[in-house]
């Protein structure tokens, strides 16, 4: 099946998802929900243009939505918001139609048109790589405590799905990136996943889960470990060299970049920007290239790494033999401290992983 006929479905499904609107029950959700699911479990897959997967998870709120003249003028409401929707008549509850929509999603990001048996590791589908790139206020759309924190328990169907919801939010802990959808930005577990109780609960599922391997159970554990130490991924080794020598200037602010807040966890819409991807292509092209800057660590004047196009040719002016003497000594200079810094904050990290490994499997209980 086309993508052209993969859109149609979505906004279709998006259209009758919307709980604000009283001629919608809940058997019409439902219905709709189980005619999707019918849809993208045919074979072969249908396919889907790339900006459908963030028009599926964000609807209306996706800028895919907002600049497209025909699907503004509509309300489609997101399968994220369908699958945390809260219930307005019983407290701390969820909709009846919250289930099958996270078990819709779970289906969508971890098997859809899968031909490996391992769901969490190698790459995903684009529906997986979408969810995976959400920032924190958009993760929590997802109600993923109510549905670990009550999910198949004394709530029954209102309670959401456990199951499913720690699915999701062992992919989310796993394989979280930036809204490049490439750069890995592990998130804090406490920012899905607020309640100690909540995380005592998923942490005993993760010990338990059949699908999970000890290769995914460490890297969540890894993960974890680096979000609660401040901030995402860290760069180490040659990898924080190399970005720290373009300028003294600009590498510098590259350094402060890669290591703090990046500030948009706030901003709902970030992770689906405009793209210059072609909507009318029917296969994702997120994962066909590789990035490769074509820069090269060599040895260099005072002891410290110079970057080289692969050539021998020099990228920068403190490379060339027209720059200063004092200005190559200054940068030789930062490059030693950075290279410190690095191996200090590796050494810290190290020291905190094997005090987590000596506590609890995931080093989360009692924080």
């Amino acid at each position: 099946m086309d993508a052209d006929r993969s859109s149609i479905e979505i906004k279709v499904l998006l259209k009758n998802l919307d709980p604000t609107k009283s001629s919608i029950k809940h058997k019409d959700r439902l219905r709709r929900l189980n005619k999707f699911r019918n849809f993208v479990t045919a074979r072969p897959p249908p396919e889907f243009y790339d900006d459908d997967y963030g028009l599926l998870l964000l609807g209306s709120e996706s800028p895919a939505a907002m600049e497209d003249e025909d699907l503004a003028n509509m309300t489609l409401y997101g399968m994220l918001r369908a699958a945390g929707c809260k219930s307005k008549d019983h407290k701390d509850s969820l909709k009846r139609s919250a289930r099958p929509a996270i078990s819709l999603l779970r289906y969508l990001c971890l098997e859809f048109d899968y031909s490996s048996k391992n769901q969490f590791l190698g790459e995903l589908n684009g529906f997986g790589q979408a969810l995976c790139a959400l920032n924190v206020p958009q993760l929590r759309t997802l109600s993923l405590d109510v549905h670990i924190g009550k999910g198949d328990n004394e709530s029954g169907s209102r309670g959401g799905s456990k199951d499913d919801a720690c699915h999701l939010c062992a992919l989310i802990l796993a394989r979280h990136t930036d809204t490049d959808c490439e750069t890995p930005k592990p998130v804090n577990i406490k920012d899905v996943l607020p309640a100690g109780e909540t995380r005592a609960e998923f942490e005993n599922w993760l010990a338990t889960c059949p699908s999970v391997t000890a290769e995914v159970r460490r890297m969540i554990q890894e993960n974890i470990s680096v979000a609660a130490g401040g901030g995402g991924r860290k760069k180490a080794g040659n990898e924080a060299v190399a970005a720290a020598v373009s300028t003294a200037a600009s590498a510098q602010t590259s350094f402060i970049k890669g290591n703090s807040d990046d500030g948009d966890d706030d901003d709902v819409l970030g992770v689906f920007g405009k793209q210059s991807i072609n909507r009318k292509q029917s296969k994702s092209l997120l994962f066909d290239g590789e990035m490769d800057g074509g820069v090269e660590i060599v040895t260099g004047l005072g002891g410290g790494n110079q970057a080289t196009d692969g050539g021998g040719k020099p990228t920068q002016w403190s490379q060339t033999q027209m720059a200063s003497a004092t200005e190559r000594a200054s940068i030789s200079i930062f490059l030693e401290e950075e290279r410190e810094r690095t191996m200090k904050e590796k050494k810290r990290l190290e020291g905190q992983k094997q005090r987590l490994l000596g506590r609890d499997p995931l080093g989360i209980k009692g924080s």
